[in-house]
């Protein structure tokens, strides 16, 4: 294979922990590097050879402008969301009863609105500081932009969802661990969800040179940990789930039960 010249320089040893952040295995090796999409540079891709995640060093922040357009593509997704919301909350349903929910990432609400719609007490978490506004308007939702933790919130909800939201962490498991904390407080379920877009099958993907709307390192400016299916139930097995279902309706998730 010839080899691959970028317009670039590339430093294969930008800051980055050396351990998995999902399975914190030490065996974490460079791989190659993905050029990022919103500022011109490129960024250095890892690979765990223990769960085989891939992960990279953030080097983006979003601007003001940009949360903004964040939360227009959440409007714009709506659509394809209710159903999905709909489609979760039947199955969930038949696991236990849910009369509460709080939703981390939860943007401009619309999965809290179809919560809301079935009569469940909902209440939401962003840090992108346009949502609030968007999601009180659209849907009559509360949504918080402070930082969530197991300590600062009080109130004892059936549910703890967090949909699209680990793979924009530089340190996932520090989410995990105050989501598990929370659940055995409270006796909550949990469900989490990220985009598992990096198993072996779709290495094809992984190792394009330049990637393209569809390809799981395409967002590779706001999406900085890759999960396997195997990297996640590490992570989340460290931090004591007692139950670790694959739950996929609507989207492709865990469903949680810590004790």
């Amino acid at each position: 294979m010839a080899m691959i010249e970028f317009d670039l320089p590339i430093d294969p040893a930008l800051p980055v922990a050396r351990s998995c952040r999902v399975c914190n295995s030490k065996f974490v090796a460079y791989m190659r590097p993905v050029p990022l999409q919103r500022m011109p540079q490129f960024t250095s891709l890892y690979y765990c050879m223990d769960c085989g995640s891939f992960l990279h060093p953030q080097i983006y922040r979003e601007p003001l402008d940009q949360l903004f357009r964040d939360a227009q593509w959440h409007i714009s997704v709506e659509e394809r969301n209710r159903p999905w919301a709909n489609e979760f909350f039947d199955a969930a349903l038949k696991k236990r009863d849910i009369r509460s929910v709080i939703e981390l990432g939860c943007g401009t609400g619309t999965f809290l609105s179809v919560a809301k719609s079935r009569g469940i007490t909902v209440y939401g978490h962003d840090t992108n500081p346009h949502v609030p506004t968007i999601a009180r308007e659209r849907h009559g939702i509360t949504v918080d932009s402070s930082m969530w933790t197991a300590t600062s919130c009080t109130t004892a909800y059936d549910l703890l969802v967090c949909i699209s939201t680990f793979e924009h962490l530089v340190e996932p498991r520090a989410l995990m661990a105050e989501i598990a904390t929370y659940c055995r407080r409270t006796k909550a379920a949990a469900y989490i969800s990220v985009p598992f877009a990096t198993e072996r099958t779709h290495w094809d993907q992984v190792l394009v040179a330049k990637p393209e709307l569809g390809n799981p390192l395409y967002f590779a400016d706001v999406h900085l940990t890759h999960f396997t299916k195997k990297g996640f139930e590490m992570m989340a097995g460290h931090y004591g789930a007692t139950e670790l279902t694959y739950f996929k309706h609507g989207w492709m998730g865990y469903w949680l039960e810590f004790q």
